[in-house]
């Protein structure tokens, strides 16, 4: 059954993309057990700003489960050929928050210390982390959990790589977001029918200047760019393409059909390995073009540094 427990989670959670569940996954678990949390579609949500409480309904007292139960912070998105992709209510994710719709999973060993609250209760998670606009927010609401008699024991994840290949254990720090620079319009955390109603464009174009710490190879090998997935980007038709010309990059998102979105400009600067990065944050200047190539007004583009 290990083997196609991480499927299974996988498939639950992609009907739920940008929602909170109001049920664990499993609903019932022994103490010990690895149960996974779908909690909305959350921004820089990490285990350091985010805490969780067990209520059991025998007592009605929380008892604190510790952040080292949270074994890992996950997003997942639904395959783009999917109806939660371009035809749900998921896809509105992207004007109401101003990042793709991703649902972000908790995946957490329950603490043994749970096996003397047998019985009914619910889970309650608390973060710091960002719910744009009009996404559902986890804080407040009561996730339904069942302690089972007896201890469990945490999932592995097991799988094999290839055909014959030896069961390995799945290392999930692997499927975490790693450090990165994001790079955003700075109007994204409002709610969108709150802000000005910025024109669609032909083209933005983003320039990232700072000294970039690491060698010529690793910067070449290692540095990524990458755009937000969006379902607006299929209806505007936007490619992104980057180059590197010493100390800056230069970013260009193009619509062919001049129907860019300015939040459609969220870009995220990583090393793969973590040997490449700023010492301070680079510059950023922005311009953005209609659809006949004139320069036209646009919103501020800030770039910050975002640990997960």
């Amino acid at each position: 059954m290990r083997f196609y427990r991480p499927l299974i989670v996988v498939t639950v959670c992609i009907y739920l993309c940008g929602c909170v569940s109001l049920q664990s996954f499993s609903t019932a678990s022994r103490a010990g057990d690895t149960i996974t949390l779908a909690v909305g579609s959350a921004e820089g949500m990490t285990k350091n700003n985010t805490t969780l409480t067990y209520t059991p309904d025998s007592t009605g007292v929380p008892i604190d489960i510790p952040q080292s139960s949270i074994r890992a912070i996950v997003p997942l998105y639904p395959d783009k050929r999917t109806k939660a992709w371009s035809n749900s209510a998921a896809t509105a994710i992207d004007s109401q928050t101003g990042h793709g719709a991703w649902l972000t999973v908790l995946v957490v060993d329950l603490p043994l210390s749970l096996s003397a609250y047998v019985g009914t209760g619910v889970i309650n998670v608390h973060t710091t982390a960002t719910f744009a606009g009009s996404s559902s927010k986890v804080n407040g609401e009561d996730i339904a959990l069942e302690i089972l008699p007896g201890n469990g024991e945490p999932a592995s994840f097991s799988y094999k790589s290839y055909i014959n290949a030896p069961a390995q254990d799945g290392v999930l720090s692997d499927v975490e977001v790693l450090p990165h620079y994001l790079i955003k319009p700075d109007l994204v955390d409002e709610p969108f029918w709150a802000t000005p109603m910025w024109p669609t464009y032909g083209a933005i174009t983003i320039k990232i200047t700072g000294p970039i710490s690491g060698t010529e190879s690793e910067i070449r090998n290692e540095m990524r760019v990458v755009i937000d997935d969006m379902e607006q980007s299929f209806q505007s038709h936007s490619q992104m393409s980057w180059a590197r010309d010493g100390d800056s990059i230069t970013i260009n998102i193009i619509s062919p059909k001049g129907a860019l979105n300015y939040f459609e400009a969220r870009i995220s600067i990583f090393s793969r390995t973590g040997n490449v990065y700023y010492p301070s944050l680079p510059l950023v200047d922005t311009k953005y073009y209609d659809i006949q190539g004139n320069e036209v007004p646009g919103p501020v583009i800030n770039i910050s540094y975002k640990s997960a």
